[in-house]
């Protein structure tokens, strides 16, 4: 991999698939080069394409981060039990408090609390789980939410007394469904072998398509993969702030290039963050240097990333 390849996996996590024309003329090179860059990237693992969801617009209000410690030797079949449910969208291998870390969503705090109460339990080997419930997200990879608009949405426990108060919500058809499962599943798939596949005409396929991307309803992202890509440090920081403006303290960090997550959370930490840094040293930094010296800041636990199992 050279800086050109670097460069283009940079950008393409951070903007997404801008297409290869585009990104031609902003490098100043052919497409064709673009394009093949692309294609060894791709098939070198250095990034995964993924197809995200908008989680908060399709109304999945209990969203969270979950640590997991286990027990010896039952890490790969607590592993496996979690990786099989289907509202884990996120699994991974980690160095520091957990053993295991997932995010999850669910479209009620109800059924979050049975999963992590009584499915979860269940699970033979799990000894602790601790619960990092995002009530108020502002940023996961390319998608941003606004800050709660109401009078005192800097007051944590009103917004989460009322998710809605500043997020609209796309109702799917049902044709959207199976498509967004689909894509989900194996990221972005031709509308002609989802024709083929759904049993539905290809004309509607491309309508429902271009319908649920004008709605923002997902995005196409390059995940980099910690294991080979360029991304080698990843981490899932939890904060504790000693102000009530929790929004103030996000709004400071939104934009940083290596936030792909922040949220307002309940649980032991006022904030989680989510980071991807090239090296250990530049997560290092970014904790010690940027989140450290930020007003307010009480206390950070980073939990860092080994291994992606999921997503």
């Amino acid at each position: 991999m050279d800086s050109l390849d670097e460069k283009i996996i940079t950008d393409l996590v951070a903007k997404g698939f801008q297409g290869s024309a585009t990104m031609a003329n902003l490098y100043g090179l052919s497409e064709r080069t673009i394009r093949r860059r692309i294609k060894n990237i791709i098939d070198s693992e250095f990034v995964k394409v993924v197809v995200v969801p908008n989680f908060v617009l399709l109304g999945f209000r209990a969203w969270a981060r979950i640590g997991i410690r286990v027990a010896p030797g039952a890490l790969q079949r607590v592993t496996r039990e979690i990786v099989a449910h289907p509202s884990t969208y996120f699994v991974g291998y980690t160095l520091g408090t957990y053993d295991i870390i997932i995010s999850a969503y669910f479209d009620t705090f109800e059924r979050l609390t049975y999963f992590v109460n009584t499915e979860l339990s269940k699970v033979k080997g799990i000894r602790f789980v601790e619960t990092m419930l995002l009530v108020n997200p502002r940023k996961y990879n390319l998608f941003y939410w606004p800050k709660p608009s109401s009078p005192n949405s800097e007051n944590i426990f009103d917004n989460f007394h009322n998710p809605y108060v500043c997020h609209s919500h796309y109702e799917l058809q049902e044709t959207d469904k199976k498509i967004l499962k689909i894509l989900m599943e194996e990221g972005p798939v031709r509308p002609r072998s989802l024709s083929s596949r759904l049993g539905i005409g290809e004309v509607t396929i491309r309508k429902r398509l271009k319908a649920m991307q004008q709605n923002n309803v997902y995005k196409v992202e390059a995940l980099p993969m910690v294991e080979t890509g360029a991304f080698g440090a990843q981490a899932t920081i939890g904060i504790n702030i000693s102000h009530h403006l929790p929004h103030k303290f996000i709004d400071s960090i939104i934009e940083h290039p290596f936030v792909h997550l922040a949220s307002v959370a309940l649980g032991r930490f006022n904030i989680v963050v989510g980071v991807r840094c090239r090296n250990i040293n530049l997560l290092h930094q970014f904790v010690t240097e940027v989140l450290s010296c930020i007003p307010g800041v009480v206390s950070i636990d980073a939990c860092l990333h080994v291994k992606r199992i999921k997503y």
